[in-house]
């Protein structure tokens, strides 16, 4: 593959630092629990039309695919942009369009396209692991479509989203797991509990009491979600390594322009043999993260043979090297980078809860190892 960007995507690319550089950094990031700061930006957003960048025209969107998407979400993530971006726009809404039914694309992809719907996902449960059978959450068939009980834990922006993804057994095998796009804004049988999270983004449990959904909002067939939910998580990993490059290279940036300016010893630290080594460190391990993570997400829109493969090389890389520079920047700040007030402290909590998301190094060089039959 090329790993140059084209015309669109460069032009994507300005765009964003540009509009990010402006609206969003650390400073939003301290006030992303503030629900009016959130809305305010996320409208900004919507006008930018980035919600609905990879959905088809014919759903409002604009038809760019994921590469492009991911030139988008590697600055969101160097910004620390707050938002269900990634939630309703790689996880969500390319799950209902290839899977779901007819009326269920029409009430809910226009809509994710222009930014008035959000959506996010419910899958893990009490010991958030990725297997069918940590799924306890059981859907029960009535006259009228389903009822959902049971809980989800770790749900991102489950307090907000006015869609929620939901993975719920319907039958005894382990892999026996049928997905549902709920309508969860409001609904009175959902109880919902703020947890705090190591990325500061709003995470929550969520307790369904029988909530019902209509039958259209069965997403592909009865016991049949399980392969849509490896699909997500798939497409989860390769965009949560874009965002890990995006957080990594921004440390790097600000991580050089500090090592510029701080004097000891009667010189700039960034004169050091020991400091410029760490930089190189850094510098090279964030370079290696965006190119695979590019890669894999070029995979997953070709349907590469490669593509799982791929994704895991990316998110072993991102989770096992992102971490790392931050602690390398950190040497290279002192003491100050880990205190409240420095900004160094938000890049590391984003980078040590994304690692562990969609799978951390360890469970992907395990799904390595075993595509590669080693």
């Amino acid at each position: 593959m090329d790993f140059g960007l084209n015309e669109t995507e460069e032009m994507v690319r300005a765009a964003a630092r540009q509009f990010l550089s402006d609206e969003a950094g650390p400073g939003l990031a301290r006030q992303a629990a503030g629900a009016e700061a959130e809305h305010s930006f996320w409208n900004s957003v919507s006008e930018m039309g980035w919600p609905g960048m990879s959905l088809p025209e014919s759903y409002g969107g604009a038809g760019l695919g994921l590469t492009t998407l991911a030139v988008l979400l590697e600055q969101w993530g160097a910004f620390l942009a707050p938002g269900p971006l990634f939630e309703t726009s790689v996880l969500v809404a390319p799950l209902i369009e290839e899977h779901g039914a007819g009326p269920l694309k029409q009430e809910s992809l226009p809509f994710f396209a222009d930014g008035s719907r959000t959506a996010s996902v419910a899958v893990l449960e009490s010991d958030g692991v990725w297997r069918p059978e940590s799924v306890r959450t059981v859907a029960v068939q009535t006259a009228s479509g389903w009822a959902i009980t049971g809980e989800k834990r770790f749900v991102s922006f489950g307090g907000t989203a006015d869609w929620t993804v939901v993975a719920a057994r319907t039958g005894d095998a382990p892999e026996d797991i049928s997905l549902f796009a709920v309508k969860s804004r409001e609904d009175p049988t959902i109880d919902q509990e703020a947890l705090s999270h190591a990325s500061g983004s709003p995470v929550c449990t969520m307790s369904f009491n029988e909530t019902s959904v209509d039958g259209p909002a069965l997403i592909g067939g009865v016991s049949d979600g399980w392969p849509i939910v490896e699909q997500m998580m798939m497409r989860g990993a390769a965009f949560r390594s874009v965002q890990l490059a995006g957080v990594g290279q921004a440390v790097v940036d600000r991580t050089v322009e500090y090592v510029k300016d701080r004097a000891q010893f009667g010189r700039k630290i960034g004169s050091f043999q020991a400091i410029q080594h760490y930089l190189a460190d850094m510098a090279v391990a964030a370079k290696s993260v965006r190119h695979q993570a590019y890669r894999a997400v070029w995979g997953l829109e070709n349907h590469t043979g490669s593509a799982p493969k791929d994704v895991s090389r990316a998110k072993y890389l991102a989770s096992k090297f992102v971490p790392e520079i931050c602690w390398k920047a950190h040497q290279c700040h002192g003491a100050i980078g880990f205190t409240w007030e420095h900004d160094l402290h938000l890049y590391t909590r984003r980078a040590l809860s994304w690692k562990a998301e969609f799978g951390d190094a360890r469970w992907h060089n395990r799904a390595l190892a075993e595509a590669l039959e080693l």
